[in-house]
């Protein structure tokens, strides 16, 4: 009888753990503001066992964060999913950083399996104004005369912005970066909610 009840809390154990460890490492990543969300130690010395973990599920190979700050957003401006069915105008301004890239992953971690050659835009693609400011497209259909990101074959997807040698200050908090604004601008007929 004893080593039945051991047994059985043995197996809770696991149940519990494995169970919390699935939920962290999906999750695990704070508001960074405007529907972006990051984390203050992927990357870093500072990251425990669960954010390890969960850079290795997602595939994300995290450079130190004096080398890159990676943030995550799944959702336009209005809280609403993004959507592959969907138009988005992804807009921002200058960024505290060397250079950053957007691209876009489908729901697996994985980028979408098109041969759109589009699947990222990056700071020395995009065209600031005199402010700084700029602005691109993500869809799954080309929109000529625009930065272009293809969300072809993506589902329900997710834009990452990764921020490469951004400044101490916004290593030390990554809420006072002005992140990019995804909008939604149209959706195939029947599509969206």
């Amino acid at each position: 009888m004893a080593r039945w009840h051991f047994a059985a809390v043995i197996a809770a154990g696991l149940v519990v753990g494995a169970g919390s460890a699935v939920v962290y490492m999906r999750q695990g990543m704070a508001s960074a503001g405007g529907g972006w969300m990051g984390s203050k130690v992927t990357g870093s010395v500072d990251a425990d066992a669960w954010t390890r973990a969960r850079v290795a599920l997602s595939g994300l190979l995290a450079l130190n964060r004096s080398q890159a700050l990676y943030f995550v957003r799944r959702t336009d401006e209005a809280g609403r999913p993004l959507l592959e069915t969907c138009r988005y105008r992804v807009s921002g301004g200058p960024l505290p950083g060397r250079w950053w890239s957007i691209t876009v992953y489908a729901p697996d971690n994985y980028l979408p399996q098109n041969d759109d050659g589009a699947l990222s835009f990056d700071a020395t693609r995009a065209k600031p104004d005199a402010a700084g400011h700029w602005q691109g497209v993500a869809a799954s259909r080309r929109v000529p005369g625009t930065l272009w990101v293809s969300t072809r074959n993506a589902g329900h997807f997710d834009l990452t912005l990764r921020l490469y040698n951004p400044t101490p200050a916004a290593q030390a908090d990554f809420t006072t970066i002005p992140l990019p604004q995804v909008t939604r601008i149209g959706c195939d007929e029947g599509a969206g909610a």
